[in-house]
């Protein structure tokens, strides 16, 4: 596990839920416990103040982590989509986001380009990505942060022709389920194994389910439930996770508690 993804999924999970602040050296000794060393989970907090996602307050010789404000945009987003996936219904209308941006800002250009990816919608042709989600706000947003400079257009409206077809042909979900499947198999075995866990123990495997879940983030496109094919295992994987995290909560909370400082 890349030390910046355990840092998020700490924040995510636990230190969000407790003041948002946490001191380096209790930060240092979480990490440790996932076998990143004390040099390399410094190196990783330090990479992240330089990227902006963190802030950095300093007490003497104490650093004290908080998530700077695009840091915990990203955050609560990523949060808030595992924790309250939406199970929906289609409103029956495409949102087409189309868009310009000069080969001089091809920086700005990727950073597009991951941001729908990361909002589940698809490419349909150069420079135009589509979903069948209520992404106007989030939309709005990217255009205002990423393409002032630039032509950006959102279009909303109905499309003749298989909407089934266009999901097939944007979203290779099989390759979602398969995924799904190796999480099942995986997890599946720890159901009902919560008894007499060491706290350190629980506290790891609940960071490393929660990591292992994050992923869907960026591969499942969160599609209507009506353009999924049926039955979703993506519903199984969310309701064994939602068992996993639950039963491992108590005692991951007290090693957890142990060695927090904020």
């Amino acid at each position: 596990m890349q030390s910046q993804s355990l840092f998020f999924t700490l924040f995510g999970d636990y230190i969000m839920h407790h003041g948002g602040t946490v001191r380096a050296a209790s930060l240092v000794k979480m990490m440790g416990e996932f076998g990143v060393s004390a040099s390399a989970a410094r190196a990783g907090l330090f990479r992240l103040s330089q990227s902006g996602l963190v802030d950095v307050q300093r007490e003497g010789k104490q650093s004290h982590y908080m998530l700077s404000a695009a840091g915990l945009r990203h955050l609560r987003d990523g949060t808030r989509r595992v924790y309250q996936p939406e199970r929906h219904q289609w409103d029956g209308l495409w949102r087409l986001f189309i868009y310009t941006v000069s080969e001089a800002r091809r920086e700005q250009r990727d950073l597009v380009r991951r941001e729908l990816q990361w909002h589940g919608m698809a490419p349909l042709a150069q420079s135009t990505w589509i979903s069948p989600n209520p992404l106007e706000e989030v939309l709005r947003e990217l255009v205002d942060e990423y393409l002032r400079e630039d032509v950006a257009d959102i279009v909303v409206g109905h499309r003749e022709g298989s909407s089934r077809e266009l999901v097939q042909r944007c979203w290779d979900l099989e390759a979602v389920r398969a995924q799904y499947v190796a999480f099942l198999r995986a997890w599946q075995p720890f159901t009902d194994s919560g008894a007499n866990l060491e706290p350190s123990v629980a506290f790891v495997r609940r960071i490393e389910l929660v990591h292992a879940y994050r992923k869907f983030l960026n591969i499942d496109p969160n599609l209507p439930e009506d353009l999924l094919p049926q039955p979703w295992i993506g519903y199984d994987a969310y309701a064994l996770f939602q068992s996993l995290h639950a039963q491992w909560a108590p005692t991951a909370d007290r090693f957890f508690l142990s060695v927090f400082e904020p």
